[in-house]
């Protein structure tokens, strides 16, 4: 179902030089499929410069650009930004540039469709052209070393595929013509198309001048790694994120005399994996068992205290410990202890797991408003941002 309000991207699939080309009709009829399932506009022009009859205002009515390249060669960055429609986007617009194709994910993509094929024919051949179709020179050693990867990865799919190259007296073996416009190929291509664009728009968009170039691809590569850890919410909001603290909550006892602590923050400031400082500039170690039988009472007061605490300011359940100078609590699964693990671990507070329970520090000297509220504030911190990450359907990489 498409969405009820226009999309404000255009995906461009810009074919690229390489060795192995895919049928321009069967990437027509995954673009038309992509574009109902998304609601997004996108369409394959062969190059850059020759994209003036092709779209000849739809880049000025987008806000986002996002281009994939078709082949396994990259796009320079200069080339884009020489592109007629490239001037004529708004100061607002945004662009994104895609990785090109690389010979595993093709292989992989052939593999499956032999296998798929496997009860109808006995051996899958992919014709792949002897050479280069835009001059007479045969192919380069890259070029072979790419074509020698694809059939690695498509024979460990399917052990019954074949890639094989046709002599280059075969006008028609340009492009892989086992690969014919069927709707079922359509689709999966489309499905493979979905991927790509997802991917690319949680990089760094590329830069509108050329004086970031040099280090514009490591940044689009940290930019896809911390979306794998981070809510949605911080998509393209990297550069936001404070390398300052928000400050300490003010402690205030409620009419009771006891904290309130699920009252106290207003907001949390960034995690420190995302780049905002730990909560502690120390690691809060745990205490010895000498110092919690010397002041047992003490002890007992601060458990229960950061037992509280925790259940009032992140919601989750704390349980009786079996350990001496660990306060246990319970998650909801595996993956969720494991991420928020190394959430805490990260702010400066000791933490340790074991299957679906965490276990936080505790001593019989800590303050109300300092290890204690450490504690506390560092579980209500992380258990945020694990939610935040629920709420966007997108769930962290666990430990």
């Amino acid at each position: 179902m498409q969405p009820s309000s226009p999309s404000t991207d255009l995906v461009l699939l810009i074919a690229t030089a390489g060795p192995i080309r895919v049928d321009s009709e069967l990437i027509d009829q995954a673009c038309k499929i992509f574009r109902t399932r998304l609601g997004v506009d996108a369409m394959l022009t062969p190059a850059l410069e020759e994209n003036l009859q092709l779209i000849p205002s739809l880049a000025c009515d987008h806000q986002r650009v996002v281009i994939l390249p078709c082949g396994f060669e990259s796009i320079p960055l200069d080339q884009i930004r020489s592109a007629w429609w490239f001037g004529q986007l708004p100061n607002s617009s945004t662009i994104f540039l895609a990785e090109p194709w690389t010979p595993k994910e093709v292989g992989q993509w052939i593999g499956n469709r032999a296998r798929s094929n496997a009860e109808h024919t006995k051996k899958a051949d992919w014709i792949l052209p002897a050479q280069d179709p835009a001059s007479n020179a045969p192919w380069c050693e890259r070029q072979i070393e790419t074509l020698a990867l694809v059939a690695f990865w498509s024979n460990r799919i399917c052990p019954c595929s074949t890639v094989c190259a046709e002599a280059s007296e075969h006008p028609e073996s340009e492009t892989l013509t086992s690969l014919s416009s069927t709707h079922i190929e359509a689709e999966e291509l489309a499905t493979w198309i979905i991927q790509r664009y997802l991917r690319c728009v949680r990089s760094r968009p590329i830069p509108w001048n050329d004086q970031s170039d040099a280090h514009w691809p490591a940044l689009s590569r940290l930019h896809q790694e911390l979306q794998l850890h981070l809510p949605s919410e911080y998509a393209q909001r990297l550069d936001e994120v404070s390398p300052r603290s928000m400050g300490s909550a003010k402690i205030s006892p409620d009419e009771s005399g006891r904290v309130p602590w699920d009252t106290i923050w207003t907001s949390f400031c960034d995690l420190a994996m995302a780049g905002g400082p730990p909560h502690r500039g120390k690691l809060l170690e745990p205490v010895s068992p000498e110092e919690i039988q010397k002041s047992p009472n003490e002890y007992a007061s601060v458990v229960a205290e950061i037992r509280r605490g925790i259940e009032l300011a992140s919601g989750l359940t704390t349980c009786d410990s079996p350990y001496s100078g660990w306060v246990c609590v319970q998650c909801d699964s595996d993956q969720m202890a494991a991420w928020l693990m190394r959430a805490i671990l990260v702010e400066n507070i000791s933490v340790r797991r074991e299957s679906d329970k965490l276990y936080l520090p505790a001593g019989p000297n800590y303050r109300i408003d300092k290890e204690i509220k450490n504690v506390i504030t560092s579980v209500a911190k992380t258990n945020h941002y694990w939610q935040a990450h629920l709420r966007s359907r997108q769930p962290p990489k666990p430990l």
